[in-house]
């Protein structure tokens, strides 16, 4: 009988690349039992990767529908607080106004003055908030805020109404009309933005637009009732207290019946916000489904490997002993 023995270089390789074997399937098995998928794909799929693709395809594009959807109703969240905003401080002026206007009280109409600045101020600020680098009403052009300031749009108009030569609350509110209609008054001296923002997908069949921009007729309807107001602090019609209280209650009917058209803005948005929150809802079903199709395709059953982890951690503890032991054999044990 023959007998073939192993040098101490061979059987070390041996042993090595066992202890190699034991340990990658140790860390395969601990990767499954952490997330519940198998770590071998291609033997749990017979290397056919075409309906896994696929499901991982889909949710890479729901995700990106799914950012782009966040994205958008961050944004129209913050543009329904600013018209909130302004929607709240033009109703109580013009409410005021109508109200101050039996006073004939030059004292009083200078104070309502002083409110229609104040409001006038606060409702372009609203205006011009941003959502991090990314003005809300600007339309495409995100990085410049849609407005100036209240004080120079007070200059511009109050040389548009000296320029007409108005000398009655009518011939006033007149100039404040054309002001606020001619491309070359209001647009281009305040308005510092663009066109509305492109349609964007929010879903496989599904687009979204949000098309408010700072030019939106009830915007531009609520600036103009609160400046024909503010005129009052410019010294517009100044020695005229009836004059001055007649363009008082102009004023104060443009901003009341500027409400519904705010309104209107708001519930417009409103509508494009519920289509993308549906949309939202739509994807996350759709997510979840995909989510579990591929559970059932990759998932282990976590008590078969547990038990698998036991015997493979077994194995490498012996062969660690055996190993261990081998390397401690000497001649002189023999002798």
């Amino acid at each position: 009988m023959s007998y073939f023995t192993l040098g101490d270089l061979a059987q070390f390789r041996i042993m090595t690349r066992h202890g190699t074997r034991l340990r990658s399937q140790m860390n395969e098995l601990s990767v499954e039992a952490t997330t519940g998928l198998t770590a071998d794909k291609t033997t749990r799929l017979k290397g056919n990767y075409v309906q896994l693709a696929g499901i991982e395809s889909r949710l890479n594009q729901i995700e990106a529908f799914r950012n782009v959807t966040t994205e958008q109703l961050i944004l129209t969240s913050g543009m329904q607080t600013a018209l909130s905003t302004v929607t709240d401080q033009t109703k109580a002026l013009g409410a005021a106004l109508l109200a101050g206007v039996s006073s004939q009280s030059d004292l009083r109409i200078d104070a309502l003055a002083d409110q229609a600045m104040s409001t006038l101020q606060s409702s372009l600020s609203a205006l011009n908030s941003r959502i991090g680098e990314r003005a809300l009403f600007s339309g495409t052009a995100t990085d410049v805020s849609p407005f100036g300031s209240a004080e120079d749009l007070m200059v511009a108009l109050k040389d548009a109404v000296t320029a007409s030569g108005a000398l009655t609350s009518a011939g006033v509110a007149a100039a404040v009309e054309d002001f606020f209609a001619d491309p070359a008054g209001f647009q281009a001296v305040m308005y510092k933005g663009s066109g509305a923002t492109n349609a964007v997908q929010i879903g496989p069949d599904e687009t979204a637009q949000i098309d408010i921009t700072g030019m939106d007729p009830a915007v531009v309807a609520a600036i103009k009732g609160t400046a024909m107001a503010g005129l009052l602090a410019e010294g517009v019609l100044a020695g005229s207290t009836t004059g001055r209280s007649d363009l008082m209650k102009r004023a104060g009917e443009s901003l009341i019946g500027t409400q519904q058209m705010l309104a209107s803005l708001t519930a417009r948005l409103g509508t494009t916000e519920a289509a993308m929150q549906n949309a939202a809802t739509r994807n996350d079903a759709e997510k979840n489904a995909l989510e579990t199709a591929r559970l059932n395709l990759l998932s282990v059953d976590p008590y078969a490997v547990a038990a698998k982890y036991q015997e493979t951690q077994g194995q490498l503890e012996k062969l660690y002993t055996l190993t261990s032991r081998a390397s401690r054999l000497s001649l002189v044990d023999y002798l």
